[in-house]
């Protein structure tokens, strides 16, 4: 079968600041920089209204595609979208960006939990179905090849870089700034970070920590996180700033001193890539794909105790032996994951499909 003239991608929704469409976008354009025709399918209902023109509702997949194209699926989730492209489409690869283990959400987000716990058990039908298979991670493609899809191309991720943003030396006195990009929920683990704060507080270490990201979507856990934060002490330390534009969210890259993640589950975790191009010392939990993209960028941590972090952030900031070895990993790092090396990977993907 000859190479196919349309190659399409398909996921559950799509909406700004979400690294899957950020990724998709940026896919399009490359594939029709090389001659593809390529388009953008999501179940109707979750195109946000800013993407209407950049999105089609996968219910027009017969109109807008042809006979012979073929689909890459963004796996993130159970969706009809995939199995409305698979009963029409026999060409379909995956890129599979992880699901989080629906163990992670049952208490504060048992809702969420279920579609998590769905999606995974609907990911193992897509095996034998579609080909090739491709991953953010080798963490992700692990999981795939364990459920039976075979062995999986590692693509990475696409994103437009922030813009350059200066960064300026932290007068003396001044608080120190921690960071953390990501969603107010429970795998993310925010509450850990609370209490990562408490720690240093009690260590007299005087900073601020900064919680980007929106907290809209789990609203209990929203609580528990201000709760833990009133109790600890640390209410005036912790900041819950939501979500930002993308010129904002450059800002506080560089405005901070160190980024701290201690997530329980990572298919990849874009704000490491984006700390590492600020410059930003890193300290994270060396859970799921986190130590596969850090590499030797950021200090990684097997336990995320609130006294060890705290040591962990300290020695981050004043060791000038980890400074000089973040510096050197760093290039190299952002390298491996950068526009172009995801672009090829793409293209040899994309090249397999048949």
């Amino acid at each position: 079968m000859s190479a196919p003239a349309g190659v399409h991608q398909v996921a559950a929704g799509a909406a700004p600041r979400d690294a899957i469409t950020h990724h998709m976008l940026e896919a399009r354009d490359v594939l029709r920089a090389h001659g593809l025709r390529s388009e953008i399918f999501v179940e109707g209902e979750h195109i946000h209204p800013t993407l209407v023109g950049d999105v089609h509702p996968v219910t027009h997949w017969d109109r807008v595609t042809a006979p012979g194209d073929a689909a890459i699926l963004h796996y993130s989730i159970a969706s009809p979208a995939f199995f409305h492209v698979l009963d029409r489409c026999a060409r379909c690869a995956i890129h599979y960006h992880n699901i989080t283990p629906a163990e992670l959400l049952w208490r504060y987000a048992p809702n969420i939990a279920l579609e998590c716990a769905i999606g995974r058990r609907r990911l193992a039908e897509l095996a034998g179905r579609v080909s090739p298979v491709g991953a953010d991670s080798a963490y992700n493609a692990h999981e795939l090849e364990e459920l039976g899809f075979g062995p999986g191309t590692v693509l990475g991720i696409m994103r437009q870089p922030l813009a350059p943003t200066p960064r300026l030396p932290r007068a003396d006195g001044e608080r120190v700034k921690l960071l953390f990009v990501g969603r107010g929920v429970p795998n993310k683990a925010q509450h850990h970070l609370v209490m990562a704060s408490a720690a240093l507080a009690d260590a007299g270490v005087d900073h601020e920590l900064w919680l980007v990201g929106a907290w809209t979507a789990v609203p209990p856990y929203t609580d528990h996180c201000r709760a833990l934060a009133d109790a600890l002490g640390v209410a005036d330390r912790v900041r819950f700033i939501g979500s930002v534009t993308e010129q904002e969210l450059a800002q506080r890259y560089a405005d901070a001193d160190l980024f701290l993640c201690l997530s329980d589950h990572e298919g990849f975790c874009v704000p490491l890539l984006e700390a590492m191009a600020a410059g930003l010392p890193i300290v994270a939990y060396a859970s799921s794909a986190i130590p596969e993209t850090l590499g030797q960028a950021g200090l990684l941590l097997d336990e995320k105790t609130p006294s060890l972090v705290a040591e962990a952030v300290v020695e981050a900031l004043t060791n000038p032996l980890l400074t000089a070895r973040f510096d050197a990993a760093r290039a190299a790092q952002l390298e491996r994951f950068d526009h172009d090396a995801v672009t090829g990977r793409l293209l040899a993907f994309v090249e397999e499909i048949r």
